[in-house]
């Protein structure tokens, strides 16, 4: 390949068995995907690598980086819109949101420095404030993306109402770049609240404390965190001081004007029989931004990250369920499963023993109406692919399920040049 032509510099590692591919506009990137398919060579796409570890490893002889694909396109505050390129490092993406006095609404989680904007819309990547504003997905407006056939498509716009046509934006958001290559993104972005609060109830069991969550979700207070860290996990450092070391803490966030958030702080007080004390502004932030990037449940030797997804209602039994299956699986082992819920109950962090089967930990989510998925492994395991977990990460699909995903994958990329094996091993 002509990099002079294509605007793509190549760069081979130093045991020369892989090269990457660094395109800096579309047509570059249109022509490193043509070239791929014409090879019958798969590329791996990646932004800034951050979330290499979450799914399974691409077997690539070619790495497509976006890493040379970045920058803000227009950026428009009184339109509460921004274009931007996918390879845009995410804390840079913020930092201009934030001169603005805007922000991204879904408050997504880094997971490392090299975090991109393109790699969180990939993963459909959402932080605490998601059960108020939404996911990713709701907020990616349009986009431009180079599919496996090597042809460019748009879909979606730059006006915050646009139903024309199907919906393909919200395809794009958690796909993985299976389906094609992001190159311009159009996100919505929301004023930031002018300060927050949140309020801090201690000693609560998984069960109660997700029934006050629960019922501070359906209340009318417009809450915009909802967390519970059990007994076993770390508290982030900005709990320190309000409890004691190894108590359990239920936290709910409040955002807005300062005498809104002071009334409706008051009001969910009430909801709670317990004491209750509270975080103002910064300290609050600290805390739920150490949420966002799991600080409290950082991985060991010999454990794995799952995500679990289930009703609120169900939530606590199923953590208890897995609780119960790791610890019958680990006999005689010295992990301790570990676990915290946000997303009002809605979303179980676990840090299980790797003993514990990955077919045992997604039928476990399914019979609580949900689903799971293997986030990180501790271990090289999830490298070379060893690790029947990394092989299983996401949840298995029923035969309608796998059906559409088949035809997806066909129409998007028949050649299967794109991540493939990234979400499934055949996909």
């Amino acid at each position: 390949m002509d990099a002079r032509k294509t605007g793509a510099q190549i760069v081979v590692s130093a045991e020369g068995a892989t090269s990457t591919l660094y395109p800096d506009n579309t047509a570059a990137v249109q022509e490193c995907v043509q070239t791929a398919v014409r090879d019958g060579s798969p590329v791996e796409v990646v932004g800034g690598g951050s979330k290499r570890f979450y799914g399974r490893p691409v077997s690539a002889s070619r790495t497509l980086s976006l890493a040379k694909l970045s920058g803000v396109i227009d950026y428009q505050p009184a339109e509460l819109l921004v274009v931007v390129r996918p390879g845009t490092p995410l804390a840079e993406l913020e930092r201009t949101l934030a001169e603005s006095k805007q922000a991204l609404a879904f408050e997504p989680p880094h997971w490392g420095a090299e975090a991109t904007v393109g790699g969180t819309v990939a993963c459909n990547l959402s932080g605490p404030r998601r059960v108020r504003a939404g996911a990713v997905r709701d907020h990616l407006l349009g986009f431009e993306v180079v599919t496996g056939r090597g042809q460019i498509v748009r879909g979606g716009g730059r006006v915050v109402k646009n139903v024309t046509g199907y919906d393909l934006s919200k395809l794009m958001s958690g796909s993985f770049g299976t389906l094609g290559v992001l190159t311009e993104l159009v996100l919505k972005v929301l004023p930031a609240a002018e300060t927050e609060r949140t309020v801090v109830v201690t000693g609560l069991d998984d069960p109660e404390a997700i029934a006050l969550l629960i019922l501070a979700s359906r209340s009318p207070h417009n809450v915009s965190g909802l967390a519970h860290l059990p007994r076993v996990v770390r508290a982030p450092t900005g709990l320190s001081g309000v409890a004691a070391d190894g108590e359990p803490v239920t936290l709910i966030r409040l955002e807005g004007p300062a005498p809104s958030v002071e009334h409706r702080a008051r009001e969910i007080v009430g909801l709670t029989a317990r004491p209750t004390t509270s975080l103002e502004a910064e300290a609050s932030a600290s805390v739920w931004s150490a949420l966002r990037e799991l600080a409290p449940i950082a991985v060991g030797a010999g454990e794995r990250l799952w995500r679990v997804s289930v009703p609120p209602t169900a939530s606590a039994a199923c953590s208890a369920t897995l609780s119960t299956a790791a610890a019958s699986s680990a006999a005689g082992a010295t992990t301790t499963p570990r676990a915290f819920f946000d997303w009002g109950g809605g979303l179980i962090w676990c840090a299980l023993p790797a003993s514990l089967a990955a077919t045992e930990v997604h039928r476990v989510a399914q019979e609580a109406g949900g689903h799971a998925r293997l986030v990180r492994a501790a271990d090289a395991a999830q490298e070379s692919g060893r690790d029947e977990a990394v092989d299983q990460a996401f949840a298995p699909l029923d035969a309608a399920s796998r059906t559409i995903h088949q035809r997806l994958k066909l129409a998007f990329d028949p050649s299967g040049v794109l991540n493939p094996g990234r979400m499934y091993a055949d996909l």
